[in-house]
């Protein structure tokens, strides 16, 4: 019982560390327009923002991404969660309503997600542990496949 609560609060502790380190992030990539913190090795990142689908908030995080080899204006971002068993918040908000808001570097626009479906998923899943290859350890960690979504131009 006392292992079980410690590994519990060790969980809860990396949890809330990864989110003041996400907020953090965020701060820094918004107050430089995306001049800092914009990549990090070979990874690039963008900052996604979501409706709250139950307090219809808006909700901005910053995520990896890639584009597609056949199509390089829609960026790819991967729902890992860290190898958490539960989707994180932003997949669940796009789930209820897929327009999102996007910025890369001090790009802005607006897009709609979906759901990387077979062989696109395929492709960007080997794409995205090149880029990170920390993302095949996550994956190890839980049994959920970690949706990969494509984000597209919304048509004005």
């Amino acid at each position: 019982m006392v292992l079980s609560a410690k590994l519990t609060q060790r969980k809860r502790s990396r949890y809330r560390l990864a989110a003041i380190i996400s907020r953090t992030h965020r701060f820094i990539y918004v107050l430089f327009n995306g001049r800092i913190l914009s990549r990090r090795g070979n990874a690039r990142f963008l900052l996604l923002t979501t409706k709250g689908r139950r307090s219809h908030r808006e909700r901005t995080v910053a995520l990896v991404y890639l584009f597609q080899h056949d199509n390089p204006e829609n960026p790819s971002v991967i729902a890992s969660f860290g190898g958490s068993p539960k989707a994180p918040d932003w997949l669940l908000n796009i789930r209820d309503d897929p327009k999102v808001k996007v910025q890369i570097g001090s790009i802005r626009w607006e897009g709609v997600a979906r759901i990387a479906t077979g062989e696109e998923r395929g492709e960007l899943w080997r794409r995205f542990v090149e880029c990170f290859p920390g993302y095949e350890r996550y994956q190890a960690r839980t049994t959920r496949q970690f949706p990969i979504v494509i984000i597209t131009h919304a048509e004005d």
